[in-house]
């Protein structure tokens, strides 16, 4: 029988959500965990590994392939803490004799914070690539597409989309406010999400770390989609959330607020026609075999022209068409 493990990163802002994680993943059969950690960080994490007999792997700036040579299992997928695994994959490879596979995300997110263990929810997917590699052939594992060296089948888009990575991109704004590095000090979170952004315009300015702008366009493309039934069955620990939120600097509630503020104010920046020629440009390029295309890039590249049409004769006109058409959006 084939065996299989996952290298993830974690910190602390993941702790009311990895025992989820851990479980889904141990339901599929994943035999081994490769947790990488920053030195002395994550202790809310690693209290929930070792109760789950997981050890822990420290290496600065968290260089996932600082456990590479550790592996031993047959296929190895690097993941982070808010991606699950489908559960007909593992099958798949083994069937297909699968070297590498290379699989997109299928997104979700609320500012809710009963979102995560809802029954219901929206997913959009976007050719982000995620893989699994064999590790007999693994030449280097990265974050998104590990390379391989061997000659077996390596399998794109084409083929993954059947078997996308879920990723509960954001699980609430107790989520979010987890995920601002510098808000709750004990996660000692390096995040790109906190790069800053500005937008300039004569009348307004906007500042916020990329991340908001990253959820802003997913919330926005999921205004537009139906929900389904989320068959992974997600629970949140809430003692591991009240013990991180005791930490927190200020007032959570008022913090929660402003982030919930800066998301909905990019979010109204975004047109609606955007949205709608952003789903069926997706639709199309998933119905060949894309290559990766950079989530972050693409939504503040989208963001940039939005705002500059915003700013137009025309986008003023546009706005004042919406209004009158639609008074309560």
């Amino acid at each position: 029988m084939s065996s299989f493990a996952i290298a993830v990163r974690v910190f602390d802002g993941e702790a009311p959500y990895l025992q989820s994680f851990i479980d889904h993943h141990r339901r599929l059969g994943v035999d081994a965990f490769y947790p990488v950690l920053a030195p002395g960080a994550a202790p809310l994490c690693r209290e929930i590994f070792a109760r789950n007999g997981i050890g822990v792997h420290e290496s600065d700036g968290q260089r996932i392939s600082s456990v590479q040579d550790l592996i031993r299992e047959d296929y190895v997928a690097v993941v982070d803490a808010d991606e699950y695994l489908h559960p007909g994959l593992f099958d798949f490879l083994v069937e297909e004799k699968v070297e590498s596979l290379s699989m997109p995300w299928r997104l979700t997110a609320s500012l809710d914070d009963n979102f995560f263990e809802s029954s219901q929810k929206k997913f959009f997917v976007f050719p982000q690539v995620k893989s699994i590699v064999k590790t007999s052939a693994l030449k280097l594992l990265r974050l998104h597409e590990s390379n391989t060296n061997g000659s077996g089948r390596r399998l794109g888009i084409a083929q993954g989309q059947h078997f996308p990575v879920q990723h509960y991109y954001l699980r609430g704004l107790d989520d979010l406010l987890l995920k601002e590095g510098g808000v709750v000090k004990r996660t000692l979170a390096q995040s790109s999400g906190r790069k800053p952004v500005n937008l300039s315009g004569n009348a307004e300015s906007l500042d916020f770390p990329s991340r908001h702008a990253r959820v802003a366009y997913l919330l926005k493309i999921l205004d537009s989609v139906s929900p389904q039934a989320d068959p992974y069955g997600m629970s949140l620990d809430r003692s591991m959330l009240d013990r991180l939120r005791a930490n927190v600097e200020g007032d959570p509630e008022v913090a929660k607020q402003a982030l919930r503020d800066s998301v909905v104010k990019i979010q109204r920046v975004y047109r609606n026609r955007t949205i709608r020629c952003e789903i069926n440009a997706m639709q199309q390029l998933l119905a060949h075999d894309p290559r990766k295309i950079s989530y972050q890039k693409r939504v503040l590249k989208l963001l940039r022209q939005d705002f500059q049409f915003r700013r137009s004769w025309l986008g003023r006109l546009e706005k004042a068409r919406d209004s009158l058409l639609m008074p309560w959006s």
